[in-house]
């Protein structure tokens, strides 16, 4: 007979894998998201840089 601990795996020995899943599921999500801010970072600096259109500098100094 087999008996089935809180984890929900059988027998008594412990099952270490649900964790060690998990960690590297947290490890992979981190480091997509530390992807993404870079990416993001990078297209904000780039559109930081960009010249303002002359027609839009027009329509600013229009305005004051």
């Amino acid at each position: 007979m087999s008996v089935r601990n809180k984890g929900g795996s059988l027998g008594g020995a412990k099952n270490n894998a649900a964790p060690q899943k998990a960690s590297e599921e947290n490890k992979s999500r981190k480091q997509r998201a530390g992807d993404i801010g870079r990416a993001l970072r990078t297209i904000y600096d780039d559109t930081l840089r960009e010249a303002v259109p002359d027609d839009f500098s027009d329509l600013l100094g229009k305005l004051s």
